[in-house]
């Protein structure tokens, strides 16, 4: 009884750890997050990002910004103006919490012990600060054709394409690129003596 419960605890072992070394494939720019284009009317645009909780608003604001050029582009527009509507003056960043590490007593020793005797560690005691909420930007943008008709505030977008669209893999037409697949790297060949 006992060796198999051993055997069975290692093949469990084995293929935990099977996953953890297996590559992830790299994802699409349309896979980052939920995105929502509502057309308005004829110029006007209503892009929406929704992110995972881990990450950071900044990230979420510029894929935000990057979709909205992406959208502008695609409806044959050259330049576009983020619109200062209530929805944009009350949104918030995600809310944070901070979270603290459980307190670790080796031998039941308690925390005297591990500080003195060479067990503390001041980094596993760090409080980390998570994000509670996925994180959301909503952006209603305003389309222009040329320079002329745009204010001055207005955003290129395929100036935006060109420069942050590498970063996602946007191409300046605002197609978006596959990845190329992950693939394991074979060991190298044993020469028989």
């Amino acid at each position: 009884m006992k060796k198999s419960l051993m055997g069975l605890t290692m093949v469990a072992v084995l293929a935990l750890s099977g996953c953890v070394t297996t590559p992830s494939q790299p994802r699409t720019f349309d896979q980052l997050g939920q995105f929502s284009t509502t057309p308005l009317n004829t110029q006007t645009y209503r892009i929406s990002f929704q992110g995972s909780s881990n990450m950071n608003y900044g990230m979420a604001e510029e894929i935000t910004l990057l979709k909205s050029a992406q959208t502008a582009v695609l409806n044959g527009f050259q330049f576009f103006k983020v619109m200062d509507d209530p929805s944009n003056r009350t949104q918030q960043p995600p809310r944070q919490a901070v979270v603290y590490p459980n307190q670790m007593y080796p031998y039941g020793y308690g925390y005297g012990f591990r500080r003195f005797h060479g067990f503390y560690d001041p980094f596993y005691n760090m409080p980390q600060v998570i994000n509670v909420d996925p994180v959301q930007v909503s952006y209603t943008i305003q389309c222009f054709k040329d320079k002329k008709s745009a204010p001055n505030d207005a955003f290129d977008a395929r100036l935006i394409l060109q420069s942050l669209g590498q970063k996602y893999g946007v191409t300046a037409t605002g197609q978006v690129l596959q990845p190329q697949p992950v693939t394991a790297t074979p060991a190298p060949a044993t020469q028989a003596k």
